[in-house]
């Protein structure tokens, strides 16, 4: 099943369905690839203003990587659905890790923009901190669990998994300081 090509309602019929795939790994991709989409729309109504002509050769970059890091998003979609209906443990695992890694990335992006962005904008650079957040945690929950329903894996994952826990105490960091800097864009 190709759902990065089909329609939002299609996916969502099937999400609500009773079957294991699409479930919460291809909704993670989902999330993260809806921050990528955010944060590529503020990057895109920021560059060429005036006012922010000094951040626009950072943003152009940033424009370049959150496309493709959507893209790759939308991928790992498909790819975790393959792999519950599959049943390939492996790949159980590795897509949610992959996942984890670009949402953390995409976390990191809000925050430089909330910074560097257009303020008018500034809930929407805040919401793709969240959609990213949200995609970190519930990847990392998959990761955790397909690790654990796989006993000779674990050994494998062991780094991965301390990286990850290291990354989510950062990640929470981050967001305190994504609400404090959304919060100064709003006068509080």
């Amino acid at each position: 099943m190709n759902y990065a090509k089909r329609s939002i309602e299609d996916y969502l019929k099937d999400l609500s369905a009773r079957t294991p795939a699409p479930g919460g790994g291809s909704s993670a991709a989902l999330s993260a690839a809806m921050s990528a989409g955010l944060i590529a729309m503020v990057c895109q109504f920021t560059c060429g203003k005036e006012k922010y002509k000094r951040f626009t050769p950072r943003l152009q970059i940033m424009l370049c990587q959150v496309s493709l890091q959507q893209k790759r998003c939308l991928e790992l979609l498909d790819e975790d659905v393959r792999a519950y209906a599959s049943g390939d443990i492996e790949e159980s695992i590795r897509v949610p890790l992959e996942i984890c890694f670009l949402s953390y990335d995409l976390i990191k992006s809000s925050h430089e923009l909330l910074k560097k962005g257009n303020t008018r904008l500034a809930s929407d650079t805040a919401l793709a901190a969240g959609l990213a957040e949200a995609a970190f945690t519930g990847a990392f929950y998959y990761v955790l669990v397909n690790v654990k329903a796989s006993k000779e894996k674990s050994k494998k994952y062991k780094k991965e998994i301390a990286r990850l826990k290291v990354l989510k105490k950062t990640l929470t960091g981050l967001q305190k300081k994504i609400e404090v800097s959304f919060g100064r864009s709003l006068g509080w």
